[in-house]
């Protein structure tokens, strides 16, 4: 019997001294204290910025993993600019992807005043990179979930969703955010499979808010589709984007307002769409094409104003 106690006292030890340690590491690579914003870079950032044209302002954004292998640099010194972005521009509803480990914690620990996550820990040992945030000032969660696709890695390619109301007016909206599979030289027909088994059931899912909590449904999310134009290639998978448009407005050319920087222009093909199902008005559209953002990610944030 004593010798049973001593074994849980050792396992409760060790289990309280890797909590410590796991808490410790994460604190660690949440502080940016030390990182400093470039010269310029926040007079440029709030010399572009705008209000809100609408009631709500949503957001997307692939931060791009600090994963080598992946073409990533640190998140430390990019999670300070993308932090300086979120307080200059005041999205109420954001929808990251790409969002690993040390993104979460440099973002995590440093979000400003009033900005949670919606379900952001981890799928078993791995972090959900698909993952939103929303201004708790500004809005009130109503209800809100996760589930991974059915083909595809489910730290990546999965769905999360929010059900919103606006302190301010009462309305209601639902938020999407998802990143789907994309077409890898070799794989062309399995992966074009997932991808229309990606879409059907995100559609499923809008399809399914926009009945029971009867409200606008904003999709936002890194598709890895893009528009039908002749410079798209076969890897940008046109005929997914063009599904989706069928059935969803894509808010991009729904917009009263285009507004990008100029390193692209707001109408160019793009992987990354807002799209919405209902009635809602889309004041602006914005790509934040601008130099001063372009080593933060390989994708541009894109974001729409909306009255509902």
């Amino acid at each position: 019997m004593r010798k049973i106690s001593k074994i849980i006292l050792v396992f409760g030890f060790m289990f309280c001294a890797a909590v410590i340690a796991l808490a410790y590491v994460y604190n660690d690579k949440g502080n940016i204290s030390e990182v400093q914003l470039p010269q310029n870079f926040e007079s440029s950032l709030y010399d572009d910025a705008f209000e809100n044209t609408g009631e709500i302002r949503i957001m997307s954004s692939n931060l791009l993993v600090d994963y080598k292998s992946w073409g990533g640099t640190p998140a430390k010194p990019r999670a300070m600019k993308y932090l300086a972005l979120l307080d200059a521009y005041k999205p109420d509803v954001i929808g990251v992807q790409e969002f690993c480990e040390n993104w979460y914690c440099a973002v995590n620990h440093n979000l400003p005043d009033g900005y949670k996550l919606v379900n952001p820990l981890a799928t078993g040992l791995f972090f959900r990179m698909t993952a939103m945030i929303y201004n708790s000032d500004t809005l009130k969660l109503i209800e809100s979930s996760s589930f991974s696709y059915e083909m595809g890695d489910p730290r990546l390619r999965r769905v999360v969703w929010a059900v919103f109301e606006d302190k301010e007016t009462g309305k209601r909206f639902a938020v999407t955010n998802t990143h789907l599979d994309l077409l890898r030289e070799g794989q062309y027909e399995e992966l074009t499979n997932v991808m229309r088994s990606q879409r059907d059931e995100l559609l499923n899912c809008i399809e399914e808010l926009s009945k029971r909590f009867d409200c606008p449904v904003f999709s936002a999310g890194d598709y890895n589709t893009a528009e039908d134009t002749p410079y798209t290639k076969e890897a940008d998978i046109p005929e997914i984007y063009n599904s989706l448009a069928e059935k969803l407005v894509d808010t991009k050319f729904a917009g009263k307002n285009q507004v990008c920087g100029p390193e692209r222009g707001w109408n160019s093909m793009s992987y990354d769409h807002i799209f919405m199902k209902g009635n809602a008005e889309i004041n602006s559209f914005c790509l934040m094409s601008y130099d001063y953002l372009t080593d933060m990610s390989d994708h541009y944030t894109i974001f729409a104003d909306v009255t509902l």
